[in-house]
């Protein structure tokens, strides 16, 4: 019987501690596609379909994540995650992006993008990258300790 309570424990815990997670894409579907995929994993997920209205809403609440698009008009999303970082440099900023290993490294780390996602992307994938997004953010927490 303690083998099977074990589990729910774990569940109902995961379920009480979501990630919260900003989506910034300029492309309605994939937006609403990540947008899905955040939320049937339980997490809390707000989106914005430029790095205008992303800032106005990362302003507002706080954030465990942020997924932005690379290629978006008006705000790139360098200049989204280099803007995030100087705003809360604990939340983790991942750049999705259609160029993926073609991305500059020096620009990687000047823009303070944690990690990067390749498009296309497949559903486990990005759950597996809010996994790892909160593993990052508790050793960070754990090196303030």
């Amino acid at each position: 019987m303690d083998n099977v309570t074990e589990p729910r424990m774990q569940r109902v815990s995961d379920e009480e501690n979501p990630v919260s997670v900003l989506v910034i894409e300029n492309e309605k579907d994939i937006r609403l596609l990540l947008s899905d995929i955040l939320t049937s994993g339980g997490h809390r997920v707000a989106s914005a379909s430029d790095g205008i209205e992303a800032l106005q809403i990362f302003k507002k609440e706080y954030f465990d994540l942020v997924l932005t698009d690379l290629g978006m008009p008006a705000m790139s999303g360098w200049e989204v995650a280099s803007t995030i970082k100087k705003m809360a440099p604990d939340v983790i900023v991942v750049i999705i992006s259609g160029w993926g290993s073609e991305l500059d490294d020096r620009e990687l780390e000047k823009s303070g993008v944690d990690m990067v996602v390749s498009k296309p992307f497949r559903v486990g994938q990005i759950l597996n990258l809010v996994q790892e997004a909160r593993e990052i953010k508790n050793r960070m927490q754990q090196g303030r300790a």
